[in-house]
């Protein structure tokens, strides 16, 4: 149990995919505009990164080495088209709002290189454990920029206003040079933590 939940953690704080591993920007940015988008987008890639890596694990011994590569695209490509579906018939407005970023979660770097890096030499508890953990670890990064970016840029937060009447949104924040604003400060914060830590 002790292995399973340092597994987690590690994916989540240590080993953060985005702060820390710097993977999966693109999405970081664009999806952040607002907290819905978000949350969404960290479930899908989130899913997708559990449901491949618990597979490849479990086909490890079984996929020659030389066609890995394929095998793993293969995996992934099927496990987001599905999601994808289902996101259309149940989510048809969130489906929209994210568009082209869902079928991108293919080319997701967090999604290939848990599979590759972890879950084709370890056992499927394991690889399971570890893909929570990054999935949270990105959950938390998506949700922190994206109350940041729509409560400045908008005044709401998951479209409930939580400004002060009177209260101007600042609409840089919703703009793509306000991601990397936002990301940018977030990323100064953590390692000036990180450092402040490594010095106490």
């Amino acid at each position: 149990m002790n292995n399973s939940l340092k597994n987690i953690w590690r994916g989540m704080i240590p080993e953060n995919p985005v702060f820390v591993l710097a993977l999966g920007l693109c999405s970081t940015l664009a999806a952040t505009t607002k907290v819905e988008n978000a949350f969404f987008m960290s479930v899908i890639v989130g899913f997708t990164t559990i449901v491949t890596s618990v597979i490849c694990s479990f086909l490890r011994l079984k996929i020659p080495y030389r066609f890995r590569l394929l095998s793993y695209m293969l995996i992934i490509v099927t496990t987001v088209i599905s999601v994808e579906q289902l996101l259309k018939v149940f989510y048809p407005e969130i489906a929209r709002e994210l568009g082209t970023y869902v079928g991108l979660v293919v080319t997701n770097c967090i999604v290939m290189g848990r599979m590759e890096a972890y879950a084709s030499s370890h056992s499927v508890r394991e690889s399971f454990c570890d893909a929570l953990g990054v999935s949270l670890g990105y959950m938390m990064v998506l949700i922190s920029i994206s109350v940041v970016r729509e409560s400045f840029g908008n005044g709401t937060i998951w479209n409930l206003s939580v400004m002060p009447d009177g209260y101007i949104p600042c609409r840089v924040f919703s703009s793509p040079p306000g991601a990397f604003i936002v990301f940018a400060l977030f990323l100064f914060l953590i390692n000036w933590l990180r450092s402040f830590g490594r010095r106490s």
